[in-house]
């Protein structure tokens, strides 16, 4: 009886460590086969995420699919009024016009831009003496949206007329520092109006190729532009000389390079579109970094698995 029970004992453990040991070659074998590295499965679905929605958005297509959603053929489509436009901008503007506290804003920001390290050191501190936005309000004629020139970028062209006198007057010294300093002082006064501003804006959205970062550009474009400045001068202390003819040319000109080389197309002002996500592009890098990581993992295994076989 002994015997017996000792027989079936040792069957027991036997089955059971069987059992177990099939269990166990079973799970190894089921993960082996089946399942995956969760971080690997991770990062493939992010990657295929990535690939799609950059597809999404290439920017090839974009500008295309875009019009023939919207049925808006750039070629046949006439321009647009924007009466209602001006509505709402002249409102805008009459309101800045009374606030004290925007203007005194302005002020305080053309003071600290004249007298800044750009001004010369021959010059006494420059005083603002006049500044006006004027009485009349900007009229917006047209728009259409066109196709930007040897490129599929699209952009808004807005024709715009603007007569008015937006003033900005100023005194300073010109300093004699010769032989000695400040020597002399030659007072010097000076009114610049700009009485006509007439042409085109261009308006284009453009989208980064190196991050997911947009920006918006601005420019007016130089076929129709119209700007026409009035400028008075006032030299002397006790003798005073109005209105020099090669000095109000000479600040005009000035003044329009400066424009020109500021705003005027090809060159243009860009402001960027804000995000949703402001840590989208740090993510859009973060991924990249993580895709490169695990392509070099791939490979590594890939390179011990030949090496086990």
């Amino acid at each position: 009886m002994s015997d017996l029970w000792s027989t079936s004992k040792e069957f027991i453990k036997g089955f059971i460590a069987g059992q177990i040991i099939l269990i166990c070659f079973m799970f190894f074998l089921i993960k082996f086969f089946l399942f995956q590295n969760p971080s690997k499965n991770v990062s493939t679905k992010r990657r295929r995420k990535i690939f799609e929605v950059t597809k999404t958005h290439s920017p090839q297509n974009q500008a295309l699919n875009i019009l023939s959603k919207i049925r808006y053929d750039p070629n046949s489509t006439g321009a647009e009024t924007c009466e209602w436009l001006n509505v709402l901008i002249a409102q805008a503007i009459a309101k800045y016009r009374n606030d004290s506290g925007f203007l005194n804003r302005i002020i305080r920001v053309l003071d600290e831009e004249i007298n800044g390290s750009k001004k010369p050191n021959f010059l006494s501190p420059i005083t603002i003496t006049e500044f006006s936005l004027g009485e009349d309000f900007p009229m917006l004629k047209s728009s259409c949206i066109r196709f930007v020139e040897n490129s599929i970028n699209l952009r808004a062209e807005i024709r715009f007329e603007f007569h008015d006198q937006i003033t900005l007057g100023i005194e300073t010294q010109v300093l004699v520092n010769w032989p000695k300093i400040m020597m002399a002082a030659l007072p010097v006064a000076l009114s610049v109006t700009l009485t006509k501003f007439s042409g085109t804006i261009s308006i284009e959205f453009i989208n980064s190729k190196d991050s997911p970062a947009s920006f918006i550009s601005i420019s007016i474009l130089e076929e129709d532009l119209n700007l026409e400045f009035d400028c008075k001068s006032m030299l002397g202390n006790r003798t005073k000389v109005k209105d020099l003819p090669k000095l109000t040319q000479l600040i005009i000109n000035r003044l329009r390079k400066s424009f020109f080389e500021l705003i005027v197309f090809p060159n243009s002002k860009k402001f960027n579109v804000p995000s949703f996500w402001p840590d989208a592009e740090e993510n859009f890098l973060e991924l990249n970094l993580e895709q490169e990581d695990e392509l070099e993992n791939l490979i590594d295994e890939n390179l011990e698995n030949k090496k086990l076989l």
